[in-house]
């Protein structure tokens, strides 16, 4: 075989074994990876009791190698696409009374806010690479494939944007694509409200 054939058949292999996880899997149980220079990065989601935005009922969160990230979704009207918004832990305690704290003010004209939306751009797509134009939503089959490709642009210049951490500074993500790692064998447990 030459080994030019190898790398490629490898990667088809892993392309393949990504579809029929997620084909199998409902969002709410996948976990998706990305391997970096700093370490594992990790997305999933958490199912709300109710729902998390008007676009899902699940949350999104990026585990880096400094911390995690939680975010809800939003939907934008018309030929426009997905888009994260950052909140608080929608699992601790203090959630429960009200949901999680948003941590960007959405009426803002504030030029950091604004750069922060344009960089937390959300793509799902399925197996032949058709992007999504809703979120997942619990019990629904998971995407494929995942890619918030310029997330690392605002966790580079405003980490502290994207979490109530006070320690946060910048959290070097790069650009790529996160694939199914594993499917989880239990939901867990549901976050507020």
């Amino acid at each position: 075989m030459s080994r030019f054939l190898v790398p490629a058949l490898m990667v088809w292999a892993c392309l393949g074994a990504a579809a029929i996880l997620a084909d199998e899997c409902p969002a709410e149980r996948a976990l998706y990876e990305l391997e970096t220079e700093e370490g594992r990065l990790e997305i999933g989601f958490a199912q709300a009791r109710n729902y998390a935005s008007i676009a899902s009922d699940l949350y999104l969160f990026l585990t880096t190698t400094q911390r995690t990230y939680w975010f809800t979704f939003s939907v934008s009207n018309g030929y426009s696409g997905m888009t994260l918004l950052p909140v608080t832990d929608p699992t601790r305690a203090d959630a429960e009374p009200d949901g999680p704290r948003e941590l960007l003010d959405l009426g803002s004209d504030d030029e950091a806010t604004q750069d922060a939306l344009r960089a937390l751009r959300f793509y799902a797509l399925d197996e032949d690479f058709t992007f999504w134009f809703e979120p997942p939503m619990a019990g629904e089959p998971a995407p494929a494939y995942i890619m918030v490709p310029e997330i690392g642009l605002a966790l580079w210049y405003g980490a502290g944007a994207l979490t109530d951490d006070p320690a946060a500074d910048r959290d070097p993500v790069p650009r790529g694509m996160f694939q199914p790692a594993v499917c989880r064998g239990v939901t867990p447990l549901l976050a507020w409200p």
